[in-house]
Order: structure tokens, then sequence, then C-alpha cells
């Protein structure tokens, strides 16, 4: 029996339950990964991640060749295709069971039923799993029997219905046959050059990336509940970019995460604990789009939030797209995401809430620009995290939230660091004003576009309004 295995956001050879199924015989094994260009602009994926992507493919393609197993790239612009064009490649070489791990966005599924559909349809085998969570979507239930919309209950009720057991890592398989075939990539993946950062910032390499992690849980790992806030201290695993490839799995890291703190994942080291959770947020944030395929589509969680009167004011969204507000701390964030790909999550929280509250800014378009420049964009993640600062999502507290930048600012970064890094025109700042300059013309910089008490004040009446209509 010849396989295929399909590779998407599963980069990786160790913990991988596809991989390792198609595998398990010992057989002939293909991998293939399938470049769907308009898609993923159709989905806004930014060039970084995507040349991203493509370095970890070549790392993958030289583990795989050890397990005597090709990697076949081919090419096909959008997801209705890719049925037809697998089961073309399939019966071209004759293979017949295809393996691939699940994703779980609302297009994705459709491509993967239409794919399991046309498979079966030709009496072939289809085998999927569930290797971005532990617990599969739909599995855990509030007491009345729904899904749940909280995140500390749906935490509560994870670790309740968690056995240690659903944490056992799969060793990477033993090589297989070798297969005899040829079939020419469709695409070139290794002189992809459209990124605009650089992408030595980001090393690639599936052992290069767990020592990496393993380090940080070792060495930083208790610390991360106290430091993960400061953007200018390096207090972060720096994971995210490695857990959206899948070069990682969130079940090693859980694992390191044991390993680190005495075998628990709810007790113990503080630090540790407090990044344990963090990565149930990603797991969370998967049950949700899962179960609640209008997020995917650009619908709020919180239907009642449908109809925003939101202003998208043009000037604004320009002001803030560029990191010119003159709201520093907003603008070092965004800078640093043109700069690295990247930004620090409490950066990411601020300038969210700063353009959908401060600004009303419809949180889509925001949602947006963050997914064409991340390198670590993740449509559940990336939404969840919009929706949540927007309160238009999950866990609305009660209904409203809004961080004052300045406030966060003084806070976290407090000699201002940060902000000198990524607003150069402030560099020369003296410390007591840079979190708001008094004459910012003064070093080159701009003028506040809002008044920080007013839009906030204006904010809460818009969405007080709507909660009152409701």
């Amino acid at each position: 029996m010849k396989n295929i295995v399909w590779f998407r956001n599963d980069l990786r050879v160790f913990d991988n339950p596809a991989l390792s199924a198609a595998c398990e015989s010992r057989n002939e094994v293909a991998a293939v990964f399938i470049v769907s260009e308009s898609q993923w602009k159709d989905h806004c994926d930014s060039v970084n991640k995507i040349a991203f992507w493509f370095r970890c493919l070549v790392e993958l393609e030289k583990e795989l060749k050890k397990l005597n197993i090709p990697l076949v790239v081919l090419r096909s612009d959008l997801y209705e295709d890719i049925p037809q064009k697998l089961l073309e490649f399939a019966n071209m070489h004759c293979f017949e069971n295809i393996f691939f791990n699940i994703e779980y966005p609302f297009n994705e599924r459709m491509r993967d039923d239409e794919v399991t559909k046309v498979f079966e349809n030709e009496n072939k085998g289809v085998f999927s799993f569930h290797d971005q969570v532990i617990h599969k979507p739909g599995t855990l239930k509030t007491k009345a029997g729904g899904d749940f919309s909280v995140y500390s209950p749906f935490k509560r009720c994870w670790f309740a219905e968690l056995d240690y057991s659903m944490l056992e890592e799969i060793p990477v398989p033993s090589p297989v046959r070798k297969i005899d075939f040829s079939h020419a990539n469709e695409f070139d993946i290794y002189n992809y050059q459209e990124s605009r950062i650089n992408q030595d910032l980001w090393p690639v390499g599936e052992e290069n990336i767990q020592t990496m992690i393993s380090n940080f849980l070792e060495k930083k790992g208790s610390l991360y509940k106290t430091d993960r806030n400061f953007p200018s201290m390096k207090a972060t695993a720096m994971s995210s970019p490695y857990l959206n490839t899948g070069v990682v799995s969130s079940k090693w890291c859980l694992n390191q995460s044991r390993y680190n703190n005495y075998d628990s994942l709810d007790e113990g080291d503080k630090g540790i604990v407090h990044w344990v959770s963090e990565i149930l947020w990603r797991e969370f944030y998967r049950h949700i789009i899962f179960n609640y395929p209008r997020v995917s589509k650009g619908k709020p969680f919180q239907m009642r939030y449908e109809n925003i009167p939101w202003e998208n004011n043009p000037s604004f969204i320009s002001a803030w797209k560029e990191g010119r507000t003159g709201i520093p701390i907003v603008d070092a964030g965004i800078r640093q995401m043109i700069e690295t790909g990247w930004m620090h999550n409490r950066l990411r929280m601020i300038v969210a809430m700063f353009l959908s509250k401060n600004l009303l800014v419809d949180w889509k378009i925001g949602e947006e620009f963050f997914m064409e420049h991340l390198i670590d964009g993740d449509i559940a993640s990336n939404n969840g995290g919009w929706q949540w600062s927007a309160s238009t999502g999950t866990d609305a507290a009660p209904y409203f939230r809004i961080m004052n930048p300045e406030t966060q600012s003084l806070r976290f970064d407090e000699q201002g660091e940060y902000i000198r890094k990524y607003v150069k025109e402030l560099e020369q700042c003296p410390t007591n004003e840079i979190h708001m300059p008094k004459n910012p013309q003064d070093f080159g910089y701009v003028d506040p576009i809002v008044d920080l008490k007013t839009s906030r004040q204006k904010a809460i009446d818009v969405f007080g309004s709507i909660k009152k209509e409701t």
C-alpha cells in the first residue's frame, strides 16, 4: 500500500501523528505540500510568513529524506482545486491512501471534507488526525452541554478532562521502503525572496527550535509570569511562529513544561504554569473557530456587536498602519511588526485596543493588517486576539475593556527602551516625557491624532448604547 502524507501546518517529523500513521506499514510513502498563492492572498497571509514556511519546508525535506520519503511541492492556487489536484497525483503514481492532520478554520475544513469525499469515491483511504489540540474540538462541554465561550471555565474543563496519556509523544518513524517515482516540483520554495524582513531573525530546523524552547523554559521559564509583559526584555519563548508552522507541537511544549515543573502543568512554578496557560489560549481559540465558524467569515463572536457604528476614519487608519499616531507605545508596536514580522503580545493588545476603541476603527481592518505582516499570523489566534481586544469576542469583561496606552507604556516600558528602539525620532527624548512628549515636533515626531481621555469616553458611550439596545 502506497501512502501520501499531506503536510500543511505540521512541518516536523517528531510527534506527527499523520506522518507516523502513514509510515506504520513501512511501505512506500511520499510527502506532499501544496502552494496555494491565491488562497493565501485571500487569507491575507504575509510574505514574511510564507517565506518562513518555505524555509521550514526545506528543513523538513532534509529530515524526510532520512526516512526515504521524498517531498513533492504541488501548486493549486485555490483550495477548491486541491481535491482534484491530489486525486490526479494519487492516481498518476498509484497511491492508495492519504494521511493528514486536521485544520480548523472554515475554508480549510471545507477543503478537507471535499478531499475526503473524492478520495473515498475512488475507494482510497483517508486518515485524519488532531495534532494541534489535546482535546478534540466539540468534546469539551459546559455543564449545560454547550460549547465554551469563556477561557477560564474552558481551562478548568481542559484540566479536568486531561489524562497524561493524551500527552504521549510519537517518535520519529523508522525509514520506510524507498519509493521509485519522480514528480517535478511545481513551485520553487528554495528561492522565495519576497519577505519584507530579515529572515535570519527566525532560525529554522526542528532540533534547533526544540533546543531554543527547552533552554527558555529551563533558564527563563520561572520568570515568565513576571517578565513577559515587558517588551524590552527577552522574556518570551518566541515560539509562536514555530507552533504556527507546526515545527513543534503544542503537546511537545506542554511536556517540556512538565519536565521543568516536577511533572505538573497547573501547579508549582508560577512562571511555567502561566506559559502553559498561553498554550491553552491557543487551543481555546481553535475550539472557538471550530465551534463557531462565523468567526472565520468576518463575523463577531458576540453577534450583538455586528452593527457597531465604526467611524473608519481613513487618515486615522493610515496613521495607525504607518506607526505615526503620536502615541509612542502604539507606534513602537506597529513599527516592530513591520520591521521584524512579529509584535510583543502586550503590544498586540495595546495597539488593537487603540485602533478599535480610541479610533473606533473596525477590528477587521486591524486583523487583516496584522495578517499581512506577521510571521506567526494564525487565523484562530489572530481573530481571537482582535475580537478579545475589540470586546466583540470571547471573555467580555463585562462588555467593554480598554487599555490606556500611556499608562501601559509607563508600567511596562518605564525607561522607554522599547520606544526608543523602534521610534527612532524619540531616541533623545527625556525619559520623563517619552511616553507622551510635550512638544513632539522638537524631536521630529508627530502630535497625537486623538485625545486619549476623550476618545476613550466616546468608545464607552458607543459600546454602552449597543449593550442597552440588546
